[in-house]
């Protein structure tokens, strides 16, 4: 994912097309987010499966993730 172009979309108000962009056609994908949040301390987002926390592993495919804070 390219998250400086992510993070553009994101500062336009075009969330929907920023959280296709992290997608990337896995939308079908058993844990692919359903909705993001930017982290006030990094300003890096979080992505969210329902109230469940999820991350890319190295080869992209989402995940739940391992470390929750």
């Amino acid at each position: 994912m390219n998250e400086q172009a992510f993070l553009a979309l994101c500062k336009n108000g075009q969330f929907k097309e920023a959280l296709a962009l992290a997608l990337d056609g896995r939308e079908k994908a058993k844990y692919s987010p359903s909705r993001f949040a930017i982290d006030k301390k990094t300003g890096k987002p979080v992505f969210y499966r329902g109230n469940k926390r999820v991350e890319q592993d190295a080869e992209g495919e989402w995940e739940l993730a391992k470390n929750n804070w």
